[in-house]
């Protein structure tokens, strides 16, 4: 009989767990190939919606083709579109509107943004999200929007239009330089719009419902200034003046700067976008071993003549001395003042006359105006820049009108500044006592041939009349001149510079002169009017006495005539002045102040 081999049993439980890993397999098999189906379904995942500009829900857009989606997001978007109004405000309260009538809705960029954040979630959540066991909101945009082309073009058009107007150029600051100081006038900053910027900020705003949008627009600034700024442009370093390698005199450079903590200091102060001056600093170049190299031209010279009053001619001689060889560096200034001194007795001056509010009185260093004078005739045919003058009251007589310069001091000074490119020195000196003459010269270079000349134009004249006073203290039947006339004049003076060639290199106005006239006062006895044929006062009517000679009336004085750039004294050296000798050690005496001609300005105290 033959013995069957028993089967073998296999536990339920191995079966079991078989049988639930299969369907453990089968299902994570399933899951993960709807994960992969809904990543390829070209649907949206649950929870995307379309929202509003205020963020409300507008649309269900889960589960929806790419297709479905476009077509609900347009609808909505040409709904919104049609109605929105975007202002631009800007400038002094100016509105312009653009409509959404411009634009175009893009939405593929709305659905676009779901479908991206689909792309973005793991393999494994696809298929929760897509059977809602898990949820992930998505907000698609409704204000994806953009201008059409022709709509471009026109917002284009009117944001231009709105650029062009508030655009303000900038304004940049200026400076004049003059001959102490320089002024400056700041500039303003200006604006713009940048249009391109301002045109995708509306096309935003338009797309997102905005109903307003203000321009605002940028600062373009002008150019810096500062003091540092104002240092560096204004700054030329000092260079001697030299000799060249083929022997030819080279100009000295006179420095010029202005400080940069002084100049900052001032600009802060100003009030906002007023002229500011700013004093400025010259530097004489450096000087040469030998400097008589440079003395080689005659630049000017004037001769004018002496009145015989001994005291006068002293002073002026005197102040000729001060002046006599004084050196003038390129770049510096001259001062009448500070070359003679106080004109006074402590200081060596006599006393002559002089005028005070237009009245004759004795005063200390009469007639040191008239080397003042002569020097400001020399600057000027010199071509030098004038820092100060002032012109006399009347006019003077010893040189032309235009062409004086009193002073006073220590308030009114003449100074002029050695702006050529050279040392200048003054030659100054009297020669024929009392009743001689003035010389004053200035020695210099002149390589490029230079010449001046002037252009005087009497703008009107004043003739002085005669006016009589009664004076009981003059005896009968005879006059007496109490005050010597001056006619008046108004006169404007003009510089012309002329090359070697005699072509004209410039014209300038130099000054404008006015001189007072002076009526010729002469005093009489009361008792002579009716000889004289004036008024009668009854009161003092007298018999004439047959024995008294009438002593005729005393004519005026006789302005001396004026000598111009006559020629140099020969002497061993033509840079000094001739021997001199002292004319007045028996001085004549003082005549009476009726005589004097020169007087300065008649609302202060000067000489003449």
């Amino acid at each position: 009989m033959e013995q069957s081999t028993p089967k073998k049993k296999i536990p339920v439980g191995l079966i079991v767990g078989l049988t639930a890993a299969a369907l453990v397999i089968a299902a994570v098999s399933g899951y993960l190939g709807l994960c992969t189906w809904v990543r390829d379904n070209d649907r949206l995942l649950p929870g995307a919606v379309a929202v509003d500009d205020r963020g409300d829900t507008v649309a269900d857009l889960g589960k929806l083709t790419r297709e479905d989606a476009l077509a609900v997001v347009t609808k909505e978007m040409d709904q919104r579109l049609d109605s929105r109004t975007l202002t631009l405000l800007y400038g002094e309260d100016k509105r312009v509107e653009l409509t959404g009538e411009l634009m175009a809705c893009a939405p593929e960029a709305a659905v676009d943004v779901g479908f991206s954040a689909k792309e973005e979630q793991p393999l494994w959540k696809l298929g929760a999200l897509w059977l809602g066991m898990a949820k992930e909101p998505t907000d698609l945009s409704l204000s994806a929007a953009a201008f059409t082309p022709e709509g471009e073009a026109e917002a284009k058009r009117v944001i231009q239009s709105i650029a062009d107007e508030l655009y303000v150029e900038p304004v940049d600051f200026t400076y004049e330089l003059g001959s102490e100081d320089v002024t400056v006038t700041p500039g303003n900053d200006g604006q713009k719009v940048d249009a391109d910027a301002l045109l995708e900020a509306a096309e935003q705003a338009l797309a997102q419902g905005e109903t307003e949008l203000t321009v605002e627009p940028e600062t373009v600034p002008s150019a810096e200034l500062s003091g540092q700024v104002l240092h560096e442009l204004v700054y030329v370093e000092p260079k001697a003046a030299g000799v060249d390698a083929d022997g030819k005199l080279t100009p000295a450079v006179i420095g010029l700067s202005v400080n940069a903590e002084e100049a900052q200091s001032l600009l802060d102060a100003a009030e906002p976008g007023a002229p500011v001056t700013i004093p400025l600093e010259y530097t004489p170049p450096g000087t040469s071993e030998d400097e008589s190299m440079y003395y080689k031209d005659l630049l000017a010279s004037v001769t004018t003549n002496l009145d015989g009053v001994a005291n006068r001619s002293f002073n002026v001689n005197r102040a000729a001395e001060f002046c006599n060889g004084k050196v003038i560096q390129p770049g510096e200034v001259f001062s009448y003042i500070g070359t003679i001194g106080d004109p006074s007795t402590r200081n060596g001056y006599r006393t002559s006359t002089g005028y005070q509010n237009g009245e004759t009185v004795p005063m200390d260093g009469g007639g040191v105006c008239q080397v003042s004078s002569s020097l400001y005739y020399c600057a000027v045919y010199s071509n030098l820049e004038i820092v100060r003058r002032a012109c006399h009251a009347f006019a003077t007589g010893y040189i032309p009108n235009g062409l004086d310069a009193t002073i006073y001091y220590p308030s009114l000074d003449f100074k002029f500044r050695n702006n050529t490119g050279f040392p200048i020195k003054i030659v100054a000196y009297t020669e024929g006592g009392a009743w001689g003459k003035l010389t004053v010269q200035f020695y210099g270079s002149n390589p490029d041939g230079i010449k001046v000349e002037t252009q005087r134009y009497t703008q009107s004249s004043t003739p002085w009349t005669t006016v009589y006073e009664p004076d009981e203290t003059i005896p009968l039947r005879t006059t007496k001149v109490k005050t010597t006339p001056y006619t008046g004049y108004v006169v404007d003076v003009y510089r012309c510079v002329y090359d070697a060639n005699g072509n004209l290199l410039s014209r300038t106005f130099e000054n404008h002169s006015t001189y007072a006239k002076r009526d010729k006062v002469v005093l009489y006895n009361p008792a002579d009017a009716a000889y004289w044929g004036l008024p009668v006062d009854p009161s003092t009517v007298v018999t004439p006495d047959p024995g008294v000679v009438t002593t005729p009336e005393v004519p005026p004085v006789t302005e001396p005539p004026v000598v111009t750039d006559p020629s140099v004294t020969p002497t061993d050296d033509p840079n000094l002045p001739p021997p001199y000798t002292d004319p007045w050690t028996n001085p004549t005496p003082e005549p009476t102040p009726t005589q004097y001609v020169d007087m300065p300005l008649d609302d202060w105290t000067g000489w003449g």
